[in-house]
């Protein structure tokens, strides 16, 4: 016979703490599984909670994948402006932000495939995806920026807009083939090649 006692107690905990733990479970089940394969009651069982308890906080698988998606989203946001916001020089601040971008997904790769399932499964349901929607949120801070870097260092006379726009080609390309089977560095090892190539190019002045 069991005594009522030696039964686990159920930990009460604060609702946007049991919230952001199903979004971390989330995240890694459907990176692992994929949108169609992975279930609630998935989600639940790493967890540790109930499937009712999931659908309290997300009525639909949907709206749990777009939510796991938009809170890493805003977590990489978070990350890159805390590291643009410690340098003076604006060019130190662009050299911050793209390290802090490169290195959240080197510690979350699960937030790349969540890219690739939202294109996949829900591309006819909405023009932008979120994360092109936070890219795009973001453009007028950056082009600024990239203003900034103009008026202070010696830059040569391109459109501030087309520079910001192949800086965010080669972090995005770097992000995404990190996360292949081809032979590369991590992208911590990468970063100061990386920069310095955008910076300067490849030709000997």
């Amino acid at each position: 016979m069991t005594d009522d006692n030696d039964k686990p107690k159920r930990v009460h905990k604060p609702a946007e703490q049991r919230r952001t733990e199903i979004l971390a479970v989330a995240t890694r089940i459907f990176a692992e599984r994929g949108y169609q394969v992975a279930d609630m009651q998935a989600v639940a069982d790493a967890a540790g909670v109930g499937k009712g308890t999931v659908y309290r906080y997300f009525p639909t698988k949907e709206v749990l994948f777009t939510e796991a998606l938009r809170h890493n989203l805003e977590a990489l946001r978070q990350s890159v402006d805390r590291a643009r916001r410690i340098p003076e020089d604006p060019l130190e601040q662009l050299r911050e932000g793209m390290r802090a971008y490169l290195l959240f997904f080197e510690k979350n790769p699960d937030l790349i495939e969540l890219f690739i399932q939202e294109r996949a499964e829900f591309r006819t349901e909405c023009q932008n995806s979120l994360y092109f929607s936070y890219m795009l949120a973001g453009r007028e801070d950056w082009v600024a920026m990239f203003e900034r870097i103009a008026a202070r260092h010696p830059v040569r006379a391109i459109d501030s807009q087309e520079w910001m726009e192949v800086c965010g080609d080669l972090m995005h390309g770097a992000v995404v083939l990190s996360h292949t089977p081809l032979p590369r560095k991590p992208l911590s090892e990468r970063f100061d090649t990386i920069f310095d190539i955008y910076l300067h190019g490849i030709l000997e002045r």
